[in-house]
């Protein structure tokens, strides 16, 4: 079909209204975003490695706008972690700079993720900054996690005549052409964070008290029911922090009863696959995917530049030139391996300011579901990166710490509004007296 001049002009009238309704109205934008991210196989190749998504070119518009259009200010938690992120930022950078001075840069596809997550951590938290455009866009991050489960079943229904001859092959059958399949388990973790955000932003009504906490465990399933054990793990465990710390003793028998249903289906289904992937072994390493083997060889190659590292990128060039069968997949052990001790200590000095925020927030009654989800989701993401490189500038985990950031800057405002209130009503107190 050759598009008409009368269809060329429509197009040309379409887009500047588009773009202006995105502009103004930044909740919608960030509904949009959010549910782009559902469609991970809607993509335009960029190189081999490379792929050019909607929510890309909607997080370069929103950059734009951050940049032209003056956010609100930073509230003290959130400039500590902007700080620290940004000195992690440069970290990367520096080793960049040596690298192409040596002649020796690193992938674009490593630097395409880094300048893409760093977009992300400075344009989300100034965009989302008030309750109404945090539930736009925790509905369109709920629209986009049905539509990942659905494609995901879909993926394995047709598959279905397929003989596996273990987990591995599920899961990688289960997963989307421009993603790893540890990448499902990723996506979770986000969708989970947001329905717990859904929890405590919404009304609270009988029916969202039921949906929300639903959503949140029919998220954290579905990674376990396509065999993406560690993350499967990690969320559990961070499910189960947060349901202690807000003493929800109930909700966590529900959950306990929900993961045993899917382990029986999982047995039911296929017993030998569901044979394979509870079989592990602490001490030999048996079950873990080669993890303790690539460990061993990360270690190797720490030892021989353990306080500069061999440079950001090159993780998988110095490990495959020593042996190795891949990466180390261990964001600690990455980051100490390409940045070195220094690099490791920025990174895990970045991460302790989440729990920070995090913390302070939970120490205030009001806000204590807020600082509750928010070491949740810490503990969650730290958990996991022990067998990935879950925080080492991934877009999907780099997308729930944003929203982390946000929540920490709504209530810190929050906070200072309600003291100012009340120093107010302290001041008018002696007045009303004398009247």
């Amino acid at each position: 079909m050759v598009p008409t001049p009368i269809l060329w002009f429509e197009i040309g009238i379409g887009i500047p209204i588009i773009l202006g309704i995105l502009w103004t109205k930044a909740e919608y934008g960030l509904f949009l975003y959010a549910f782009t991210l559902g469609f991970p196989d809607l993509a335009v190749p960029l190189g081999s490695t490379i792929n050019i998504r909607p929510d890309d070119i909607l997080i370069l518009l929103f950059f734009a706008r951050t940049i032209l259009w003056s956010p609100v200010p930073a509230s003290r938690s959130q400039k500590k972690i902007f700080a620290w992120q940004a000195l992690f930022l440069a970290a990367c950078l520096l080793s960049i700079i040596v690298e192409m001075a040596q002649g020796t840069p690193p992938g674009g596809y490593e630097s395409a993720k880094m300048a893409g997550c760093a977009v992300i951590v400075f344009v989300l938290p100034r965009l989302v900054q008030s309750e109404r455009r945090l539930r736009f866009f925790v509905a369109g991050l709920m629209c986009a996690g049905v539509a990942l489960a659905i494609q995901v079943f879909l993926h394995l229904g047709t598959s279905s005549s397929n003989n596996f001859a273990n987990f591995q092959q599920w899961k990688s059958a289960a997963t989307f052409d421009t993603w790893n399949p540890n990448t499902i388990g990723q996506a979770a973790v986000l969708l989970v964070f947001g329905a717990g955000l859904g929890v405590i932003i919404f009304p609270k009504t009988l029916v969202n008290g039921i949906l929300w906490p639903c959503l949140a465990m029919g998220f954290a399933l579905v990674p376990a029911l396509v065999f993406v054990r560690g993350t499967s793990l990690s969320i559990a465990a961070g499910f189960v922090l947060f349901l202690c710390m807000e003493r929800r003793w109930k909700w966590i028998m529900v959950f306990a009863v929900a993961c045993l249903c899917a382990m029986l289906y999982l047995h039911s289904r296929d017993p030998q696959l569901m044979e394979g992937a509870t079989t592990v072994n602490v001490t030999t390493g048996e079950g873990f995917s080669d993890r303790f083997e690539r460990w061993h060889m990360a270690f190797r190659a720490i030892e021989t530049q353990p306080f500069i590292g061999q440079g950001f990128g090159q993780e998988l060039t110095y490990l495959t030139l020593i042996g190795s069968e891949g990466r180390s997949h261990n964001a600690y052990l990455t980051i100490w391996l390409e940045l070195g001790l220094g690099g490791l200590l920025l990174f895990l000095a970045a991460m302790f300011q989440f729990v920070r925020a995090g913390w302070d927030l939970y120490g205030k009654p009001p806000f204590q579901a807020q600082g509750a989800l928010i070491l949740a989701l810490t503990f969650a993401l730290a958990l996991d990166s022990f067998g990935l490189s879950t925080l080492y500038w991934e877009k999907l985990p780099t997308i729930a710490v944003s929203l982390a950031v946000a929540v920490v800057g709504m209530r810190e405002r929050d906070d200072v509004e309600i003291a100012a209130g009340e120093d107010h009503s302290l001041a008018c107190e002696p007045f009303a007296q004398h009247s």
